[in-house]
């Protein structure tokens, strides 16, 4: 993991941000200038938009690893060995922690860079007027969302894992940090959004992609959402979501112009935050368009037989009439058979739609056996797929609605596992079954199924080890108990 171990001077990492600038585009079109000498660079306004735009570049870094970590373990999504065998010996509970995908390094390259430009950014605010106190709360407010949402990836695949929260400047960082626990994490997470919501733009940028790509106070507060969700803090989970609807900002895109959400994306309904891409910049290709879904030819990432049980209803227009959920992101639009051309590979990640809002709160209320309220929130995201909805009166089973209903909405989103899990982990783990029989039922015959049997029961299976290459080279760093056997 290179980039969290940075070893070199300032220069270093102003050359870093240089190379990540690259491919950035759009909003993100100001490059820093060529100066490498911290004096020279951190002095004006133009600096902190080059190096925002390479914060968030970081994190796009992350993209298609986050999409199969997000997939590879759960009941949807099946991958080819052809081009990501390291992703299918995980998927079969073959996890090593030599694999060379199990690597955390684009999301702590992410998390440097905010950590980066937040400390720099009382510099330039005393060097430059153009550089308002305004601006450098908002800036603020975007390092710390991007800094919040790698950690809460790193926490949900990884559990406890080093809380890194000065940059990497000199070479008197401290370059050796060990793990903080899961629940440290996600309050930092948590103080840190709290924080960034007062700090964060809200309409500013409204009408422009930047609306959607940029993290302002309703993306902050999805994710805050998101967050207390994970922590079983259902009031505080539901409060935030009434925050994003209140806002009379976002509603569903109708079942009429539903494929909007993918093509072209940033829905002005519907669209929360989405990572951009621009196929006309820079040859911005979204990467999962380089091998898991091609625009043409085989896609290396299937649907499995859960998905066929889940789309049981042929009228769903998520399965695009027959031609299934992969669709969204080959298709030109949701009614004829044109598949998307050789340059318009740049889908965005969505990583907070308002479907997403209603069905938070929808788990949320369930938990709090409010069955009626999250009734009436699944049956939104239900029937403007097209499909009719009946009221649930049993708890567990109005548990299982919504989960599969999160499964048809954002199927291969990147989102099934860390649902899966979160439902596993409630109450320390009472249902972890539904982690059990899913890993035992994709089992490839009953001499595997029996070796699994022996170690799905520890709940530390669930997470992965940490990087074997990282255990070396940090020696207060300690792996997961489950991979130290």
């Amino acid at each position: 993991m290179e980039k969290f171990r940075i070893k070199s001077p300032v220069s270093y990492i102003i050359f870093f941000i240089l190379i990540l600038f690259t491919s950035c585009s759009n909003w993100l079109s100001i490059a820093p200038e060529n100066d490498l000498i911290k004096e020279k660079f951190w002095t004006k306004k133009a600096d902190i938009d080059g190096a925002l735009a390479a914060t968030y570049d970081a994190f796009r870094g992350a993209n298609l690893q986050s999409l199969i970590f997000g997939e590879v373990r759960a009941d949807m999504a099946q991958f080819s060995a052809t081009n990501f065998y390291d992703y299918t010996k995980i998927a079969s509970s073959d996890i090593s922690p030599t694999n060379g995908a199990i690597n955390w390094g684009n999301y702590y390259s992410a998390i440097n860079l905010a950590n980066t430009l937040m400390f720099y950014s009382k510099d330039v605010l005393a060097k430059d007027e153009a550089y308002t106190p305004r601006m450098a709360d908002a800036v603020e407010a975007e390092a710390l969302f991007i800094r919040s949402i790698s950690f809460f990836y790193l926490v949900r695949i990884w559990k406890d894992v080093p809380l890194v929260l000065e940059p990497s400047i000199s070479d008197t960082s401290n370059l050796f940090i060990g793990k903080s626990s899961e629940q440290v994490i996600i309050k930092q997470i948590i103080a840190d959004l709290l924080k960034a919501k007062d700090l964060a733009y809200t309409t500013e940028f409204q009408g422009t992609d930047a609306f959607y790509g940029r993290a302002n106070k309703y993306a902050i507060m999805s994710l805050l959402a998101d967050v207390y969700l994970w922590n079983q803090q259902y009031q505080k989970c539901m409060d935030y979501c009434d925050s994003v609807t209140n806002s009379g900002l976002y509603s569903l895109e109708p079942l009429t112009t539903w494929f909007n959400i993918y093509n072209p994306g940033n829905s002005p309904l519907e669209s929360i935050f989405e990572i951009q891409f621009n196929d006309n910049l820079d040859s911005q290709e979204n990467p999962i368009y380089y091998n898991l879904i091609p625009v043409t030819g085989n896609p290396q990432m299937t649907i499995t037989k859960n998905v066929v049980v889940l789309f049981n209803d042929p009228e769903d227009i998520r399965i695009s009439g027959g031609r299934g959920p992969i669709w969204k992101y080959v298709g030109k639009d949701n009614l004829s058979t044109v598949t998307r051309s050789s340059n318009e590979r740049d889908a965005n990640w969505i990583l907070y739609r308002y479907a997403d809002i209603l069905l938070m709160k929808a788990e949320a209320a369930v938990e709090l056996n409010n069955l009626p309220l999250a009734n009436s929130l699944v049956r939104q995201t239900i029937e403007r797929a097209g499909l009719a909805f009946a009221d649930v009166t049993d708890q567990d089973i109005l548990r299982e609605v919504v989960r599969d209903e999160r499964g048809r909405e954002f199927m291969f989103e990147g989102k099934r596992w860390f649902d899966l899990l979160r439902a596993a982990k409630r109450n320390n783990f009472e249902k972890k079954s539904i982690l059990i029989d899913m890993i035992l039922s994709g089992a490839a015959n009953v001499q595997q199924r029996a070796i699994l049997a022996t170690k799905v029961n520890d709940t530390m299976s669930y997470y992965l080890p940490i990087p074997q290459r990282d255990i070396d080279y940090n020696q207060n760093l300690v792996q997961n108990p489950y991979y130290s056997r």
